[in-house]
């Protein structure tokens, strides 16, 4: 855009000359603009370039979590074998479970799909030879001394007992 295009247009010269005076100064903002936005882009692009490349930093903190994932895995897998082990002691009925768990080796053991493959061998051996610290199998009902069916009531110790509540007399 020039002089001669704004005249043709029907505007006076000096109007023209303004028009074009800010039209100049709105490009200049502009460009500047473009400018400032060439440069941002720069140190962006260079700042994932930097972060891209295998610096010392990146690196440290990429083995740092692979050793960090790595230790959480063994932790858990650890922690759900003990609790495995734990409720298979409760399961065959060990006096002490304490004990017969240090009795049994671990590296013989897997946990697969929720199951604990090696311990029944390693269980009946220690039942054959170290019986003592097995006791029956508890059962999955639990006798808790109540007769069912039939209201229970009786005088012990000053109190009156009717059903499950106690009643001082």
């Amino acid at each position: 855009m020039n002089i001669e295009d704004l005249k043709k247009l029907g505007i006076s010269e000096e109007a023209a000359k303004k028009i074009l005076a800010m039209h100049e100064e709105a490009i200049s903002a502009e460009k500047k603009k473009l400018s400032d936005k060439e440069a941002e882009l720069e140190m962006a692009a260079e700042k994932i370039r930097e972060l891209t490349e295998g610096n010392a930093d990146t690196e440290f903190l990429r083995n740092e979590l692979a050793a960090a994932n790595k230790k959480y895995n063994e932790d858990t897998s650890a922690m759900k074998l003990e609790n495995a082990i734990a409720l298979a002691l409760v399961d065959c009925g060990a006096i002490d479970r304490d004990i017969v768990s240090s009795l049994i080796d671990r590296s013989a053991l897997k946990l697969e799909n929720g199951r604990l493959m090696g311990l029944d061998e390693q269980l009946e051996k220690l039942r054959t030879e170290k019986a003592f610290l097995f006791g029956e199998e508890p059962s999955r009902i639990m006798d808790i001394g109540l007769k069912h069916g039939a209201p229970t009531s009786g005088d012990c110790f000053g109190f009156k007992f009717t059903g499950i509540w106690c009643e001082k007399k």
